[in-house]
């Protein structure tokens, strides 16, 4: 299955939030799955993070990328 991930799923998992469904988590770490993040959940979380309103440990596109390979989550849609 392929799964698209929405910016706050994406936080969510990279977090270890609790907020993110036990079905969803599975689904998500589901070998057989294909897991995606879209490039406007890139823009979403990088807007967010510059008006103040998202603190991160990293500047946005290290960030994500770190967190995209950790979780072997595939980019959709980056150029």
């Amino acid at each position: 299955m392929k799964i698209l991930l929405d910016s706050c799923e994406f936080l969510w998992l990279v977090s270890g939030d609790p907020k993110l469904s036990a079905t969803v988590s599975a689904a998500i770490r589901d070998p057989s799955n294909q897991i995606f993040l879209s490039a406007v959940s890139f823009w979403e979380i990088s807007v967010k993070h510059s008006l103040g309103k998202l603190p991160l440990p990293q500047p946005p596109a290290q960030f994500i990328r770190q967190q995209r390979e950790k979780h072997f989550i595939a980019p959709l849609g980056f150029g």
